[in-house]
């Protein structure tokens, strides 16, 4: 292409979630599919940025070796900054070795440093940013030095307004202290902004204001292309994870957070089995650790010591281990109180697994036709949703069906291409950029 676009990718959310943990979220992993597709895009120039006070963490990641793309403000990293950043490292090191004198010593000192570079702020030359025409940002808001060139089209990714309508289940949000308000401060009438479902999008009308409704833009996600039937690998994917191979199970793939419903899904299954007097079927729930798991459960269910071998936590699950799970479940669930997309679901019916799903939020728009959907907070439904499938098979298999058919309609490809043809008709050649 003959005049190519110099874009700017936020990697900031990558490098926070560098590790291969339960920490990564749905946030992540599509910041990391879009970066994929976009560097595919012939489009573009592409040029990353790193929260400041991650760049030294970037060593840890492989994205510097997987993308041949240069961090644009790695040169406004000063020697104070190092030195913060080097400290920080060897405090939390001695942190986790539990070296008491050496940490305190180590914080004694981050403080010092951290005083110096609010004293001493460095002007940021704005100079590198004279060729860019686009910043994108996968999740957080513009960055300051950014926000005032205005040369260069801001999009951002927004992902739902679950903050604004549920403020309770964030304490951050509460105590005014969160990414997610400093998002909202910075969102105006000027900049541009995508939202993956239609759902996403009129809450951010709905809910903030400050949005102009012409610059939102829908771009519905996907999942991996990893995520498709894999049946004949769920028993050694169960030995792996010391799960059991010898009974059918259902699935659930989520956080201990209260939004999503998990608490009410498990007390549901106990209920369904035992009016049913069901023994050959468990619960199998996947996802990072959940402090506080069991007695939740203790509390909703007086005698679930009894129920203890049907409800099966496997814990944090690797990425290529997924499918397998989804592939081998009798159905996978899915009621939570809101979602701004929901990739789960999408994920499972990619598989081959039959879903239940809420009727909320932007779940219809994943789901559609092709699962089970049901009130979030609604008992009766979820027990009367487990008897469905497990006593017809035949539906079973027809929203199996139905399920990998919807599937093939979103790609990661699809998404970007969308992201794509949004930004070229925004785009603004530099001879023609207004002055900063």
């Amino acid at each position: 292409m003959k005049n190519k676009i110099n874009l700017i990718f936020d990697i900031t959310i990558l490098v926070i979630n560098r590790k291969m943990d339960g920490c990564r979220s749905g946030i992540y992993f599509t910041a990391a599919n879009i970066l994929k597709e976009l560097y595919k895009k012939e489009e573009f120039n592409l040029y990353f940025y790193c929260d400041k006070k991650l760049i030294p963490a970037l060593e840890e990641t492989a994205i510097i070796k997987k993308y041949n793309c240069p961090i644009i403000n790695y040169e406004d990293m000063t020697q104070d900054d190092w030195n913060y950043a080097n400290s920080k490292s060897k405090r939390n090191k001695m942190k986790k070795e539990k070296k008491i004198i050496q940490k305190s010593i180590l914080s004694i000192l981050l403080f010092f440093f951290s005083l110096k570079l609010k004293l001493c702020k460095n002007k940021i030359n704005l100079s590198k940013y004279d060729d860019i025409n686009v910043f994108f940002s996968p999740c957080y808001r513009i960055p300051e030095e950014i926000r005032n060139i205005k040369h260069i089209k801001k999009f951002t990714l927004l992902h739902d307004t679950i903050p604004l309508i549920l403020p309770e289940y964030f304490a951050d949000i509460q105590k005014g202290n969160s990414w997610y308000l400093k998002l909202k401060d910075t969102i105006n009438k000027e900049d541009f902004y995508f939202t993956n479902s239609e759902s996403t999008k009129r809450d951010f009308i709905k809910y903030v204001p400050e949005i102009d409704p012409e610059h939102i833009y829908t771009t519905l996600l996907a999942c991996s292309e990893q995520f498709k039937p894999q049946k004949e690998k769920t028993i050694q994917t169960l030995i792996k994870y010391n799960l059991p191979t010898d009974k059918k199970y259902i699935f659930s793939l989520c956080t201990l957070e209260p939004r999503k419903n998990l608490i009410r899904a498990v007390k549901c299954f106990i209920e369904f089995i035992n009016k049913n007097e069901i023994q050959d079927l468990i619960y199998i729930l996947g996802g990072g650790s959940w402090k506080g798991f069991i007695e939740k459960l203790e509390k909703e269910i007086p005698d679930f010591v009894k129920y203890q071998d049907k409800i099966i936590r496997a814990g944090y699950i690797e990425d290529e281990d997924l499918a397998p799970l989804y592939s081998g479940a009798e159905w996978f669930v899915y009621t939570s109180q809101y979602e701004g997309f929901g990739l789960p679901p999408l994920e499972a019916m990619s598989c081959g697994c039959p879903v239940i799903t809420s009727n909320n939020s932007s779940l219809p728009e994943v789901v559609g036709n092709a699962g089970l959907m049901i009130d979030w907070d609604n008992e009766a439904q979820h027990i009367e949703a487990y008897e469905k499938y497990y006593f017809n098979s035949e539906l079973r298999k027809q929203n199996i069906t139905k399920g990998l058919e919807r599937g093939k309609s979103f790609s990661w490809e699809k998404c970007v291409g969308e992201m794509t043809a949004k930004i070229l008709s925004k785009y603004t050649p530099i001879n023609q950029k207004e002055n900063v």
